[in-house]
């Protein structure tokens, strides 16, 4: 598949890393500072074990170029910033009609000092998935990857029978494999949880609760994610 990540951030890489081993065509993009991707892509990957040989498989564009690029386009913006990067896609012809878009954001913002708080106020009547829907109504829209951290989204850190599950929710019925394929790829177990995308906002609340149980349960650490057990078989 051709792929398209808009922000490659920490979880953009991470995915990015895993797929590019599957075989499929990476581009990536930064809407920030766009000229130190390259080398911030090759520190990141060179600490996840790549060989300078898979590094030179990726292709770099601007945010413009990977949504156009990506049969697949994943959205993963600083979320201060999600007006602003759907504004430019909008401005430069980009209309997603017709592709996979999966978002992997939540709804934290920042205060003065620069700490982070989920905006309580904006997920009482939206989330980030149904902003993009809006704003590209003819793009197929899943929320996923959001409820684990990025630091967690390298599979070789888990054990065959303790990956974790991935929740997805949105699509359509000849859209929902290739989000299921995707999340095999990176390594996890796919977990459907429906097609309306207003679910979106029931992943985006779980983000507190995880927080919430890293303040009192972890001391504070924010490296632990929802697992979904199943029974032995």
């Amino acid at each position: 598949m051709q792929v398209g990540i808009v922000n490659a951030g920490n979880i953009g890489l991470s995915l990015a890393i895993a797929w590019i081993r599957c075989g499929h065509d990476i581009m990536l993009s930064k809407d920030t500072h766009p000229e130190q991707l390259r080398e911030r892509v090759r520190k990141f990957g060179l600490d996840h074990g790549m060989s300078d040989v898979e590094l030179t498989r990726f292709k770099y564009g601007s945010i413009t170029d990977a949504a156009k690029f990506g049969d697949v386009v994943i959205i993963s913006a600083y979320f201060p910033r999600l007006a602003q990067v759907l504004k430019e896609l909008h401005s430069s012809g980009v209309t997603l009609s017709g592709k996979v878009v999966i978002d992997t954001m939540n709804p934290l913002n920042v205060d003065a000092n620069f700490n982070h708080y989920h905006d309580l106020e904006y997920m009482e009547r939206t989330s980030t998935t149904e902003e993009i829907q809006r704003a590209f109504p003819a793009a197929i829209l899943f929320k996923a990857f959001n409820m684990t951290p990025a630091t967690l989204l390298d599979a070789q850190k888990w054990t065959s029978r303790r990956v974790p599950a991935i929740i997805f929710i949105g699509g359509n019925s000849s859209s929902t494999d290739t989000a299921r394929k995707l999340i095999e790829d990176a390594g996890f177990r796919p977990q459907f949880a429906g097609y309306d995308l207003t679910d979106s906002r029931l992943l985006e609340r779980l983000g507190i609760l995880l927080h919430r149980l890293a303040e009192n349960e972890y001391q504070g650490d924010g490296n632990i994610v929802f697992d979904i057990m199943r029974l032995k078989e």
